[in-house]
């Protein structure tokens, strides 16, 4: 019997196909098709661990060509708006002062013209305990649906001038201290042409002439010290794109204040019509009232062109200025100019021989640089010559002292 089951078997081994053991694969809880990790084809959607490719939790920037982001996004800004010329391309740069006195601060820019430089980036916003930012003093109106600023405190402004004496019978030597703000008041609810209001206060050290009393004339002796208190008012309303104006009085105290009397007390005066005739050129004319002693009002008048984003061409008597915009350097931008002024000034003052009336009067041709960072500080510093300059007295004595040509040394800062 054993025989025959072995006998059995060995037959049936003989005609069956050869068969292996395997060792079934894991296939997951519910039988799925394992997972493969394989890197996805080009184009193709990437599953992030399961989660869906929109709703709650989706990063729109893991899948190509998925959720990509606007044009409007920081990485597809348009180009910068270039800073200058707010017409045609013309660069706006500040005007030169419209009057001898000094009427408009050195560099200061009437309402409604663009800053020559651009502002001051985000990174630097307050870096200055002196950079008042748009905004941070000021008034502000809805216009068309926009919220315009404009700062309350303009300008604070520091400037020395030094006038070179070498202590010689013909020489005067001059030392002359400037300090003033500027802020602005909307006029007519208008802020972009407001009154602009300065006080200011200097120093004028006077050394020489140094001169010999002779029978008709005690020598042309001045104080050492002499002093202006004065306010000034500006305005630049623009009546039409095509005509605008530059307007101011200025009126306060010039005296050494050992002789204060009604002399002493001054109004000064200016007013230039301006004309537009191209995107680039203006006209200008008009008059200033200098309220001295010889020389009350002179004319005034000329053109201001700006023909590319470089020159800036203020051709305007008695305060002409050619500025050249140079290349910037690091964060600083620059400009070179050349510049004309009718210089001096006129004082009650109490002289050797009794109470007097001085002015002192000049021209001045130099050349410089202005600078202006992207803190919104700026300032000035150059070198000239002072030429026909003069010494009037009240009283006749004597009536004219004309002190030596010289050099002139000046700069200043404006934060």
């Amino acid at each position: 019997m054993r025989s025959l089951a072995l006998a059995v078997l060995m037959t049936a081994a003989a005609w069956c196909p050869a068969q292996r053991v395997q060792v079934p694969e894991y296939n997951g809880a519910y039988g799925a098709a394992p997972q493969t990790f394989a890197p996805p084809a080009v184009g193709a959607a990437t599953p992030m661990y399961g989660a869906p490719l929109a709703g709650p939790g989706f990063d729109p920037y893991s899948t190509p060509g998925v959720g990509l982001p606007p044009a409007s996004t920081p990485y597809t800004a348009a180009p910068p708006v270039s800073p200058y010329a707010p017409y045609g391309g013309a660069p706006a740069y500040p005007p030169a002062p419209a009057a001898p006195y000094g009427a408009t601060p050195y560099g200061a820019t009437p309402y409604g013209t663009v800053p020559p430089y651009p502002a001051a980036s985000p990174s630097d916003a307050g870096a200055s305990p002196f950079a008042w930012e748009q905004g941070t003093y000021g008034f502000e109106t809805a216009d068309g649906g926009t919220l315009e600023f404009q700062k309350f405190l303009q300008e604070l402004s520091f400037e020395h001038t030094y006038l070179y004496g070498d202590h010689s019978f013909d020489a005067l030597e001059l030392h002359r201290f400037e300090m003033s703000s500027t802020v602005a008041l909307p006029l007519a609810g208008n802020i972009k042409s407001p009154l602009l209001i300065t006080p200011g206060f200097a120093f004028n050290w006077f050394e020489g002439p140094v001169t010999v009393p002779t029978m008709t004339s005690s020598g042309a002796d001045l104080p050492p010290r002499v002093y202006d208190a004065y306010l000034d008012l500006a305005w630049y309303p623009p009546p039409s794109p095509m005509f605008g104006a530059e307007l101011g009085v200025r009126t306060g105290v010039w005296t050494d204040f050992q002789e204060v009397n009604s002399d002493s007390v001054r109004v000064l005066g200016r007013g230039l019509a301006k004309v537009r005739v191209s995107p680039t050129l203006e006209l200008l004319v008009g008059a200033v009232y200098l309220d001295r002693l010889r020389v009350k009002l002179l004319p005034a008048g000329g053109f201001h062109l700006r023909p590319n984003d470089v020159w800036d061409l203020y051709m305007v008597f008695p305060n002409p200025k050619i500025r050249r915009r140079l290349a910037p350097y690091g964060t600083v931008d620059w400009v070179w100019f050349v510049a004309g002024e009718y210089g001096g000034g006129s004082w009650t003052v109490q002289r050797l021989t009794g109470p007097d009336r001085v002015d002192y009067n000049d021209v001045r041709v130099s050349t410089g640089f202005e600078w202006e960072n992207q803190r919104q500080v700026s300032g000035h510093f150059e070198i000239g010559v002072v030429f026909d300059r003069e010494l009037i007295y009240q009283s006749d004595d004597p009536y004219r002292f004309a002190p030596d040509t010289t050099i002139m040394l000046r700069g200043g800062v404006d934060f």
